[in-house]
Order: C-alpha cells, then structure tokens, then sequence
C-alpha cells in the first residue's frame, strides 16, 4: 500500500512536544520589549491610606499619561493647585511610566519558575532589578522579590499577574522601617491584543519612630 508523503509531516508536528517555558519566556521579553510608554494613553486614579502615630490620612488624585508628557487632572476631586501640580511634575520625572514595556527587564531577572495548583507557569525573580518599584523616599527595588504569572489563550502567551514582596524586613530611611511589603499588579489584553495593566495594589506595614503604622494603596489605569 502506497503512503502518501504528507503523513509524516502531520506525524511530525502532532509529535512536535509544546514550546517549554523557557521559550514561553524569551517570547513574552520580547513583546514587552518591542512595546514603548509613547504607545500609551491612559488616566491613573490613585487612592493611598497611610496609618500610624494615631492618624490616618487619605490621598486621591488623577492624573493623565498622553504618550509624552504627564497632567495632574485632579486631587481629594478637585483642580489642583500650582504647588501641587510642581509637586507631581517633580514626582513624575523620578520614576518610569507604568505599563506592560517594563516587563522585559523585571522578567529577565527571573532564575527559575514553578506550576502553580491550575498548571500555569509562574516565574520566579529573587530580587528585583534597579528601578522596578519606587515609594517617597527612592528605590526600594533592590528589598524585593517577585513572581510573574503566566496566562495563555491559544498560542498567546503574557504575563497576567506579578506578586512583588520583601526579601526581609528594611528601611526606606532613617525613620521608617518597613516589615511587610505586598504589591500585586494586574494585565489584561486590551482591545489591540496587547497587554495592558489595569491595575495595582499595594499593602505595607511597619514603624516610624518606633510606631507601627503602614500604607494600602490602589492604583486602576483607564486607556483612551
């Protein structure tokens, strides 16, 4: 009996064993790296709650990414004032725009990864790399560690999910000394099929002049 020649190439690619997650990997930097902040226009909403000393004080704020430069749209909802809008002008020029482009470097440092209890890959990075998470009083990256979650759908693979915490207890300054630190940040496909955050909650906790106190924030992106 005559076999035709295309069996074996079907054999071929049904044989073909699936990418291993060290490709999944390289594939994801490679999106991440390919994707540029100038790409993106979103409003940030903010709102943080800080405790201690015997007080709580509650921030919220808008502001607005254009591709190119920052505005400050609004805080506790109203207009902002001059000193407030230098304030933020200040504050923005610090830190890098948030979105889905950082993901090469922070993923890069990854050294190993496991299954998770649904079979997805998670990625595991013992210490985050220079300018990955910035608080008031600079970098902190260098306390932390991280692991990012791996979603697919189909052949399309990203990162859904990164669950930053403290490597050990630090300080940020001479006053503050920080013994929990929690940071989830959240990716969703947008309408274009690419990543996007959309959100990112942060909870920590600690002493300032020896008085436990601590800090929940949440940060939600709206794209336009």
């Amino acid at each position: 009996m005559r076999i035709s020649p295309v069996w074996p190439a079907l054999l071929l690619i049904e044989a073909a064993p699936a990418p291993t997650p060290s490709v999944q990997r390289d594939a994801i930097i490679a999106e991440a790296a390919s994707m540029r902040p100038d790409g993106l226009a979103f409003d940030r909403a903010s709102n943080a709650v800080r405790r201690g000393g015997g007080t709580t004080t509650t921030t919220t704020s808008v502001d607005r990414w254009n591709g190119r430069t920052w505005t400050l749209v609004s805080t506790g909802g109203k207009p902002p004032s001059t000193e407030q809008r230098q304030a933020h002008e200040r504050a923005v020029k610090t830190v890098p725009v948030p979105g889905y482009h950082r993901m090469a470097p922070l993923l890069t440092a990854a050294t190993g990864s496991r299954t998770d209890a649904d079979g997805r890959t998670v990625w595991q990075i013992p210490i985050l790399p220079a300018g990955s998470v910035f608080t008031d009083s600079g970098d902190i990256s260098r306390y932390l560690k991280a692991e990012a979650r791996v979603a697919r759908r189909g052949d399309r693979v990203w990162i859904d999910q990164i669950q930053i915490s403290e490597r050990e207890a630090f300080r940020m300054n001479m006053l503050i000394k920080v013994t929990v630190f929690a940071q989830t940040l959240d990716f969703e496909l947008g309408s274009d099929g690419k990543p996007r955050q959309v959100a990112q909650a942060t909870q920590s906790t600690g002493t300032m002049f020896g008085f436990p106190g601590g800090e929940t924030a949440l940060v939600t992106f709206t794209y336009r």
